[in-house]
């Protein structure tokens, strides 16, 4: 069910939904009738915004991110500003131990509402000058904030290049609207430079967009009037 690795089926989404909308366009320009035309721009809208329904990062757009606790300035809300750490600006959440398994220091972002969320890519960022000390994390979701299903996890190593942790989830993707980071392990305080939750916008009802729900009733109110003309 759960991929770890980067999402590539975003690609084949766009085509087929351009596919669509080639088509489209191809008819329109042959024709002369004034209600197929209504009809054939209602269809190219719907067939546009399936086109455009790429993946958003909802953790930094409608996100909040809280953690038991930080060290200096260094708080959650880093880990969803959208901003990777580089070398001298320490952009990342930080806790002031290493976390262990009883007493895991964690990071906690709730999405304001569900998402079906198609990936989670968690950056370690660049870290130097604590060359070869490690995190050891665990990452998990949830729809309630007390209840967690696991997703992956992973050992960071602090040094200069940069390290990301991606999982992907098949299909339609998970449900979820929280999402833990958990530090339980490792040589090096507890951290993350960034995390992000990516989703497919208004996904999280399964409720069409009313723009699309004017643009379908248009379609079909056209094609309907179109069949009476013809009979």
């Amino acid at each position: 069910m759960l991929a770890r690795g980067l999402l590539r089926n975003q690609a084949h989404t766009g085509k087929a939904a351009c596919s669509v909308v080639n088509s489209i366009l191809i008819k329109r320009e042959n024709m002369k009738n004034p209600l197929l035309a209504l009809t054939t721009t209602a269809l190219l809208g719907i067939a546009t915004s399936a086109a455009q329904a790429i993946p958003i990062n909802v953790a930094h757009l409608y996100g909040t991110a809280t953690a038991n606790e930080q060290y200096s300035v260094n708080g959650p809300a880093l880990a969803i500003d959208n901003i990777v750490a580089t070398v001298g600006d320490n952009n990342r959440w930080v806790a002031s131990d290493h976390g262990t398994t009883a007493n895991p220091n964690w990071l906690i972002i709730d999405l304001g509402q569900s998402y079906q969320v198609s990936s989670i890519v968690v950056y370690w960022g660049e870290n130097p000058g604590w060359d070869t000390y490690t995190t050891q994390y665990k990452l998990y979701s949830g729809l309630n904030g007390s209840i967690w299903d696991p997703v992956g996890s992973g050992v960071f190593v602090d040094g200069a290049a940069d390290v990301t942790d991606d999982y992907a989830f098949a299909g339609s993707g998970q449900n979820m609207r929280y999402v833990k980071y958990e530090v339980d392990g490792g040589s090096h305080w507890s951290s993350v430079s960034e995390i992000r939750v990516f989703a497919e916008p208004n996904t999280s009802s399964g409720v069409p967009e009313p723009a699309s729900l004017a643009l379908l009733g248009i379609g079909l109110a056209g094609l309907a009037a179109m069949r009476r003309r013809k009979t």
